[in-house]
C-alpha cells in the first residue's frame, strides 16, 4: 500500500494543476459562493488584458511613427509609383480599346506608354501632398484605443481559443509538470518512511 503514494501524488499533482489552468478562463461568469466569489482569470480581467495588449501594440509593436516610416521609405514609395503607372496603363489599354476601331488603330503601346509616363508624372508630383495628409489623418487616429476596443469586444470563448491557440503546448506542459513533480514527492515520502522504518 505504501508503494501507491507516488501514483497517487502524481494524479494530485496532475489534477491539481488542470483545474489551475481552467481557472484561468472558467468559470465564463462570477458565481457568488457566500464567503468569495470565482471567476475566470482572463474573464475577469479582460478590460486589464486588453488594455496592456493595445498599450504593447501601440507603444511596441506597430507605433504611428514606425507606420509613417514605413511608409516614407524610398523603396514603399517606388511601389506606389509602380503600382500607379501599373493602373494607369491597365485603364488607358481598357479605354482606348473600348473607343472607335479607327481611332484605336492610332493608338499603339508606344503612344499608351507615352501617355501612361505624363499623366504618371503628373500623378507623382500630388504624391508628397497626399502622404502629408495621409499622416495627418494617421495622427488623429488612435491606435491603443482601436486595438483596446478590439479585444474588449472578444466574447470568452474567442479569448480562450486565441490564449490556446497559443500556448495549448505550455499549459499541457505545466499539467503533466504537476504529475511528475507530485510523483517525485510521493517517491520521496515513501523512500522517507521506508528509512524510518515506517513499514
Amino acid at each position: 500500500m505504501l508503494y501507491v503514494i507516488p501514483f497517487i501524488s502524481a494524479v494530485i499533482g496532475y489534477v491539481t494543476n488542470y483545474i489551475a489552468i481552467k481557472m484561468l478562463f472558467y468559470p465564463r461568469r462570477p458565481i457568488n459562493l457566500w464567503l468569495f466569489t470565482v471567476h475566470g482569470i482572463f474573464p475577469k480581467r479582460k478590460t486589464v488584458l486588453a488594455r496592456r495588449m493595445a498599450k504593447l501594440v501601440a507603444d511596441e509593436l506597430l507605433s504611428m511613427d514606425q507606420l509613417k516610416d514605413e511608409i516614407d521609405r524610398q523603396a514603399t514609395q517606388g511601389e506606389i509609383k509602380e503600382a500607379i503607372e501599373g493602373e494607369v496603363e491597365k485603364y488607358l489599354k481598357e479605354k482606348i480599346s473600348s473607343l472607335n476601331p479607327i481611332i484605336s488603330t492610332f493608338i499603339n503601346d508606344n503612344r499608351i506608354q507615352q501617355l501612361r509616363d505624363k499623366i504618371c508624372q503628373e500623378i507623382e508630383s500630388f504624391i508628397p501632398k497626399i502622404t502629408h495628409q495621409f499622416f495627418n489623418r494617421l495622427d488623429m487616429v488612435n491606435l491603443e484605443n482601436m486595438v483596446f476596443e478590439q479585444v474588449a469586444s472578444f466574447t470568452s470563448d474567442k479569448l480562450e481559443n486565441m490564449m490556446m491557440s497559443v500556448i495549448q503546448n505550455e499549459l499541457k506542459f505545466i499539467e503533466w509538470a504537476g504529475a511528475f513533480l507530485g510523483f517525485a514527492i510521493g517517491l520521496i515520502q515513501v523512500l522517507l518512511l521506508l528509512q524510518w522504518g515506517y513499514l
